[in-house]
């Protein structure tokens, strides 16, 4: 099978799309599949990674965060379709990718990828302070018009989640499959913990036996929300030694240095250089903060599970997916620093031990990558054969009449 993923957020810098669809070819390499990832870059150019590609098309860069750039070429995306002439074709983003995607009738199978909800990141924070709520609930609805609208031109929809598949579902777009995605656990443990590490980045509280360390690990950009975890683990440090290490970097850093800069004691890592030290930070940490409401995933929240690391998450998105009794603790998702160092200070009361324990056991009852990437692949061989038998059944003659 050939699969061609048409992306939009394929940052230079990283970011779970794009580790997502690298291992997209990767996973598909060992199974004798081809795939090949048309994304938008700084100039045109075309990168062998296993038996597949990723294709850059040259784009202008975007304002807000340069690492990203824009699909705008769409004749060249065009003619890399057609001369790539995929078995399954798919779009990972829902804007000039989908529409891309939706125009190739040709191709015998053409899904969307739902790797990003951009009405609950950018629309949501305003309907919830709209009153009354009959109104914000109608308006949500028009939202829904064009994700529903892609849902009837494509195969398929993947959802890649309960949450997401639920939500797409409820909002009436069709053709919807839950293949939840996967985490890679055999990268992710208690056992990676380093005291070194651990001692330098609780800096002036090394020696503190109550000393906490908190860990956030994304892209610093707004709709991350990482501002309401440093107002949190402010709230947190007039009560007790608390260090705070964020690990990413994005458009935001710089403000939210600034904001960090009354904290006891605040690290910003940038990204981490391997997966060894990635998995040593989420193994070391005490409790690992989220702010990002509007997830469709959240591959960290599942890495930092792995690594005996638990949650504190907003109640909204598909960070919900991650919660169970013992792993984690949620605050509302529109609440204030407070509500967010309570729901800190709730895991805490347990002992390390036993809370290390419960994210552990979270972390084995997620999928593994292997198997998110065998049900995604045995769903496109299920829907090329049906659609074939469709086929030939549309094209066999009538029956003779009946004498």
């Amino acid at each position: 099978m050939k699969i061609l993923d048409v992306a939009e957020f394929f940052s230079s810098r990283g970011g779970g799309v794009r580790s997502y669809l690298e291992e997209l070819v990767r996973q598909g390499s060992r199974r004798g599949h081809e795939v090949v990832v048309v994304a938008p870059g700084p100039r045109d150019e075309e990168v062998a990674l296993e038996q597949g590609r990723i294709v850059r098309v040259a784009g202008p860069p975007m304002p807000y965060d340069p690492t990203y750039h824009a699909l705008l070429r769409l004749g060249a995306v065009r003619a890399i379709i057609r001369r790539e002439a995929p078995d399954v074709l798919q779009a990972s983003a829902p804007y000039t990718a989908a529409l891309v995607v939706a125009g190739e009738r040709t191709v015998p199978l053409r899904t969307f990828v739902y790797h990003s909800d951009q009405i609950s990141t950018y629309a949501a924070p305003l309907l919830d302070r709209l009153r009354p709520r009959a109104v914000a609930r109608a308006l949500e609805g028009a939202l829904f018009a064009w994700p529903r609208a892609l849902s009837r031109r494509f195969d398929a929809t993947i959802a890649p989640g309960t949450f997401i598949a639920e939500q797409l579902s409820a909002h009436g777009c069709e053709r919807v499959h839950r293949v939840t995605f996967g985490v890679r656990r055999e990268s992710f443990d208690p056992s990676r913990a380093d005291p070194a590490l651990r001692r330098s980045l609780l800096g002036r509280f090394a020696d503190e036996p109550s000393a906490v360390l908190l860990l956030v690990a994304c892209r610093l950009a707004v709709e991350k929300r990482v501002a309401l975890v440093i107002d949190a683990a402010r709230e947190l440090a007039a009560r007790r030694p608390v260090a705070l290490a964020i690990l990413g970097d994005g458009p935001e850093r710089a403000r939210l240095e600034r904001r960090a800069a009354a904290l006891p004691q605040v690290s910003f890592l940038g990204f981490a250089k391997d997966r060894a030290t990635y998995a040593a930070l989420l193994a070391s940490a005490d409790v690992f903060v989220h702010g990002g409401a509007a997830e469709t995933f959240g591959f960290v929240l599942g890495e930092a599970l792995c690594s005996g690391l638990p949650l504190v998450v907003p109640a909204a998105g598909a960070a919900m997916d991650f919660v169970s009794p013992g792993a984690a603790e949620t605050y509302p998702a529109r609440a204030p620093a407070a509500e967010v160092a309570a729901a800190i200070e709730r895991v805490l009361q347990r002992p390390r031990g036993e809370r290390a324990a419960a994210a552990r056991a979270a972390g084995e009852r997620l999928p593994a990558s292997d198997e998110h990437f065998d049900a995604l692949f045995a769903l496109y061989a299920d829907l090329l054969a049906r659609g074939q038998a469709e086929g030939r059944a549309a094209r066999r003659p009538p029956p003779p009449p009946h004498p």
